[in-house]
């Protein structure tokens, strides 16, 4: 099943990197969720000016270099971005022709906790290390934050390259969150019963639904495939 998700995901799973002048900065994973170009990720990468570009994997097998000598940016613009939900949705600032498979998006209210998942992404990218990275884990919970928005909390500690990936059920193959990084309870606790000690580290992912990232493709007037 994983080696299914891994072919099915691998090309439209990409780096996402900014621009500051000649320098070129890795800031972590997006994905494709529609042939017209558009792609999803963590809103919490994108902040300031920047000049995004995302980067897809290498065709390959076999073993590959750890690092990308040469690479073939493609530029994308922010479409749509929703900072309480740390959800945002890009495009290719120029056409290309993308053949996706259909019923990509999942169905999050179906997965129950329990259920096996992957995630996908680059999660030493900022070591300079591209090489993509597929994990297995299990949801643990399904919470409701304090601003309603829904989380999945999966028992597989995701390091920062990770976050923005796709996070997709095992057994259908279908994306159900955008991967947010590890899993902090002080950020959803109550301000006036926050504590000023060292926060908890725990090995706990978590991931937002991709129900609330429809709403964002939705605004694009695009069909949810």
């Amino acid at each position: 099943m994983l080696q299914d998700i891994y072919f099915q995901y691998k090309n439209a799973c990409m780096m996402l990197l900014r621009r500051e002048g000649e320098e070129v900065t890795f800031r972590g994973t997006a994905f494709l969720v529609h042939p017209e170009g558009y792609l999803l990720t963590a809103a919490h990468l994108i902040t300031g000016k920047l000049d995004l570009m995302v980067v897809p994997v290498e065709e390959s097998t076999g073993f590959t270099s750890v690092y990308a000598e040469t690479v073939a940016p493609i530029n994308v613009e922010i479409r749509q971005i929703d900072r309480q939900r740390d959800l945002a949705l890009l495009k290719f600032s120029e056409e290309i022709e993308i053949s996706m498979p259909d019923h990509v998006m999942g169905t999050p209210d179906e997965v129950p906790v329990g259920n096996s998942v992957a995630c996908l992404g680059f999660p030493f990218g900022y070591y300079s290390i591209h090489n993509q990275l597929i994990k297995q884990a299990v949801i643990g919970s399904k919470i409701l934050s304090g601003n309603e928005t829904r989380i999945f909390l999966f028992d597989t500690m995701v390091h920062d390259g990770n976050r923005g990936g796709p996070l997709i059920n095992i057994y259908d193959g279908r994306i159900i969150g955008v991967v947010g990084g590890r899993f902090e309870p002080q950020e959803l606790m109550p301000k006036h019963l926050k504590r000023t000690e060292t926060p908890i580290k725990t090995d706990v992912s978590y991931a937002v639904s991709v129900e609330h990232a429809t709403e964002l493709m939705e605004k694009e007037d695009l069909t949810i495939i």
